[in-house]
């Protein structure tokens, strides 16, 4: 793919963060298998019309971006609708320019010659020439590699922004672009460099991976995509993982669930984050059960 220093820059992180996504008392003691599979839950609150949450993978993948029947009549129903950042093309800008060092740094002096030279011929076969890799950040090429490379299409968050600009409804945003660039520019430089090489020496790996987590993803099968992120971390070192995956996925959990619940009390809306953020015990789902949401899986 040919990616030039724009928004198509941007759409490689933003696809990553993602990798690249109910009743109180007893329903809320409930196994965590029950959100074990289902991409559309119906979100219910005595006295609030209902809500709905989907899951939604980063790819442009045909599959994903056809929206089924039911989620495209939950969409079309809903008053607005909140993803995890408004994808204007301002944000589009601003991920695009966090990509880059903007210090007087060049990527060569602080990786070293030979994993820049290594890192070029990973990139270069993404299309990438070395003026624009020269100038990144190593958690940036890092996200890049991690990211598929797509059919030069429109990934259905995306997609998901600009029906919703189409059909005139308001779009909100869970996160800024500012929190979610932070969440790897907060990464100290060893740790950049590490992920870096550690993305490289499981680079043959990140294909096979990337396609089980599209066979999930389309089962709908939520136990499955957490198992598939349990087991690269397993491949990874330990330590960066936790740190990536605590950071990445479950703080932003917490942040999610407490900063939608303004968008809940309105009422009929429509919210929709990478499905890995759905499952597990620190996942939306059960966050929003224990909070007293009753949800309801509607496909």
């Amino acid at each position: 793919m040919n990616v030039k220093p724009s928004t198509q820059g941007s759409v490689f992180i933003w696809n990553l963060i993602v990798a690249l996504i109910c009743l109180a008392g007893a329903f809320a003691n409930a196994a965590a298998d029950s959100f074990d599979a289902g991409l559309l839950w119906r979100v219910e609150r005595a006295g609030v019309t209902s809500s709905y949450l989907f899951g939604t993978m980063h790819s442009d993948d045909p599959g994903v971006v056809k929206l089924p029947k039911p989620v495209q009549r939950a969409f079309d129903q809903a008053q607005s609708v909140t993803l995890e950042v408004v994808l204007d093309p301002q944000s589009l800008l601003t991920m695009t320019s966090a990509l880059l060092m903007t210090d007087g740094n060049k990527l060569e002096s602080l990786i070293g010659r030979q994993l820049y030279e290594r890192t070029l011929a990973v990139m270069s076969a993404r299309g990438m020439p070395e003026l624009l890799v020269a100038n990144m950040k190593p958690w940036a090429v890092a996200v890049i590699l991690m990211t598929p490379p797509g059919n030069n299409g429109v990934v259905l968050d995306h997609v998901l922004y600009q029906e919703a600009v189409a059909a005139g409804k308001k779009v909100h945003g869970l996160e800024t672009v500012a929190e979610q660039m932070g969440l790897f520019d907060d990464l100290s430089r060893k740790d950049q460099i590490a992920l870096l090489e550690d993305t490289l020496e499981n680079l043959d790996n990140i294909g096979q991976m990337l396609d089980e987590l599209l066979v999930a993803y389309l089962d709908r099968d939520l136990k499955r995509l957490l198992e598939l992120n349990e087991a690269s971390m397993r491949d990874s070192d330990p330590q960066l993982a936790e740190t990536f995956n605590r950071k990445v996925i479950v703080e932003r959990n917490y942040r999610m669930a407490e900063r939608m619940q303004s968008r809940l009390r309105e009422g009929q809306q429509f919210i929709a984050v990478g499905a890995l953020h759905l499952a597990g015990e620190e996942g939306l789902l059960k966050l929003l059960s224990e909070r007293g949401y009753r949800l309801s899986r509607i496909y």
